[in-house]
């Protein structure tokens, strides 16, 4: 499935979630997504006249999703970074993949496991299905998860503590895990999703991503990056999580 278009995305401040329609004001936020920037090279970046981009930032800095400083090492030049987090995006819907799990819905029957699956991936299809990309908040929530569950592991160096979440997810995921030293990553097989998830052409596990994440950050107070890179719902008979420093 090709990549829907994106007609609006969500972000979170303080004040709650705000929505961006601006194709413009996107194109700051997602150029600040990765690094701090400034004036001049947004201007660059955007292809903008000087006063457009200076009305949108004045507009995003009122919103309290960046936020302005002048660089240290130079007075005259200024800085803009992001202060608030990514959510999600708006986009065409997609019910192929809701409907399809519905239908086997009655085939959980008296499975209390299938049927916890289920409603996991009831909320992602059915989220897709409605118009909305929920990865990015889904992730934001594992993170938060995986920060919560920090006083259950002991570990203190990062192929031990890889050890001890595999252990925890095998034990409650109905999953087999294993540890892959270099580089370093886990990988797991799910026998349910193997069955269950239709080929999407994109990873599907957000929410395991960011309890592993927020896990390994909480834990080492260190800014690991997780990302699926394969997943059932590629066309994978695992799922790969990659980790990064």
């Amino acid at each position: 499935m090709a990549k829907p278009e994106s007609k609006a995305e969500f972000f979170y401040n303080e004040k709650g979630l705000i929505v961006v329609a601006s194709p413009v004001k996107l194109q700051i936020l997602n150029l600040l997504k990765e690094e701090p920037r400034s004036f001049d090279e947004i201007v660059t970046f955007t292809e903008k006249a000087k006063s457009t981009i200076s009305v949108h930032l004045n507009n995003l800095r009122t919103s309290e999703l960046v936020e302005e400083y002048f660089d240290p090492k130079d007075r005259r030049r200024k800085i803009y970074s992001l202060t608030s987090h990514y959510m999600g995006r708006s986009q065409e819907p997609f019910v192929e993949h809701y409907r399809s799990l519905l239908e086997k819905a009655p085939a959980s029957g008296n499975d209390r496991t299938f049927f916890a699956e289920i409603l996991s991936h009831a909320l992602y299809f059915g989220f897709e299905a409605y118009g909305i990309d929920n990865a990015p908040i889904v992730k934001t929530i594992g993170n938060d998860l995986g920060r919560s569950i920090i006083p259950i592991f002991e570990s203190e160096t990062p192929d031990e503590l890889l050890r001890e979440i595999g252990d925890f997810l095998e034990f409650h995921g109905n999953c087999r895990v294993s540890v892959i030293a270099d580089p370093p990553a886990l990988q797991i097989e799910d026998d349910f999703k193997a069955s269950s998830i239709p080929v999407i052409g994109k990873p599907f596990c957000a929410l395991r991503e960011g309890i592993i994440e927020g896990i390994l950050k909480g834990k080492l107070e260190m800014d690991y990056k997780v990302a699926e890179t394969e997943c059932y719902g590629t066309g994978h008979e695992h799922c790969l999580f990659k980790i990064t420093l």
